[in-house]
């Protein structure tokens, strides 16, 4: 079985986003250089650089960790999945000005979903909507189902909104 999964979000967020914010969001869609300092998504992925066995090697010079945008891929998805990855952030302005979020991508269930969960307890935190619904939807499709599902978080699950005791 496989771990690719189609993701989807559009997310309204304040138009008054500080630029440390706007900075990180832009890297992790791929649209801005790699940030000094990381608050939105801190758990990234670490990998073993040394040549022994990587069971029995504790020296900290054979760990590195890896920063990878969570959301910056464009072009083809993998066949799998089907269609493109893009993600796009814009300032709309004018009587409901905000940053608006919309992303599609291909993502790898257990690489990357630490850091899909803190990319989203962050957009819950900073969403807002001037109709009083919700400002995030996010969606999840396994490469294998037909279906895009809607998701929410559960904790440390991604789960269906529909049927919060399906994880997703």
């Amino acid at each position: 079985m496989s771990d690719l999964y189609e993701l989807l979000i559009t997310a309204e967020l304040p138009a008054d986003l500080s630029d440390a914010e706007l900075a990180e969001l832009r890297w992790h869609l791929g649209r801005g250089p790699e940030p000094k300092e990381f608050t939105i998504v801190t758990d990234f992925e670490v990998e073993y650089v040394g040549d022994g066995d990587p069971a029995a090697d504790v020296a900290d010079d054979s760990w590195k960790t890896r920063r990878e945008p969570l959301m910056a891929r464009r072009g083809p998805s993998d066949a799998r999945v089907g269609g493109v990855d893009f993600s796009e952030l814009a300032l709309r302005q004018g009587r409901h000005p905000a940053w608006v979020l919309t992303s599609r991508q291909e993502i790898h269930g257990p690489t990357h979903w630490n850091m899909l969960i803190e990319m989203i307890r962050w957009l819950e935190r900073r969403t807002t909507s001037p109709w009083g619904e919700e400002g995030l939807n996010f969606y999840l499709r396994h490469c294998e189902d037909t279906t895009l599902r809607a998701a929410r978080l559960n904790g440390e699950r991604i789960v269906s909104r529909e049927d919060p005791g399906q994880l997703l």
